[in-house]
């Protein structure tokens, strides 16, 4: 093998095996939050990057401009907050709104009998939050039509696993965005982020400028 290739090999060998993260270094970077203050997530939050797991919702993924959602407390109980949730998927706003039933460092609601997820949050930047969330999803070939992406799903239920950088603002630093990336990596997710919002298309639709 020519030398010089062997040399560039060597180099990026050594940068990725420099680069990943030991698990003694992944545990504090991915420990959830305790959510004994609901009002740490109250106010409106856009999903500046995210990575996603799961048949179909890749998808949905890629064909997603944006996200928007806005959290307050429920009057019905201290322990559940409301997720107002707004979406621009494949030029179609999506709304939803959820129900979250807080028990220590996890968010919990579901949508209708389509959608079960459990949501967490991770440490991250200031003004920022990383949310790690594990869906159940059922019939999202019906979701899919009305999004109009053509692919079709196996299976009536689908497990998703995502995990995103939301924020108060729409941009992180580039270092910021890089930390996101390591802790993705420490759980699984050792690639670019499947999405990443673009501020040239404009403010987030549906959020308060």
């Amino acid at each position: 093998m020519n030398l010089w290739l062997c040399s560039c090999f060597l180099v990026v060998g050594l940068f990725l095996s420099s680069s990943a993260l030991t698990p003694e270094e992944c545990q504090h970077l991915v420990k959830p939050l305790l959510l004994i203050e609901p009002s740490m997530m109250y106010g409106w939050w856009t999903t500046i990057a995210g990575y996603v797991d799961g048949e179909g919702f890749d998808a949905i993924q890629k064909a997603t401009e944006s996200t928007s959602m806005n959290v307050t407390q429920s009057p019905s109980s201290p322990n559940v907050v409301v997720l107002s949730e707004k979406n621009k998927i494949n030029g179609t706003c999506v709304d939803l709104a959820v129900n979250l039933t807080i028990d220590g460092n996890t968010a919990s609601g579901s949508v209708g009998d389509m959608v079960f997820s459990e949501f967490r949050l991770l440490p991250s930047c200031d003004g920022c939050f990383i949310l790690s969330v594990n869906t159940t999803a059922r019939n999202l070939d019906k979701l899919l039509q009305q999004l109009n992406i053509n692919i079709d799903v196996t299976g009536e239920e689908i497990n998703i696993r995502a995990i995103y950088l939301i924020g108060k603002e729409s941009t992180v630093k580039d270092s910021e965005l890089e930390h996101f990336k390591q802790q993705a990596s420490c759980l699984g997710f050792s690639r670019e982020p499947d999405f990443i919002y673009d501020p040239k298309n404009g403010a987030t639709p549906f959020k308060p400028v």
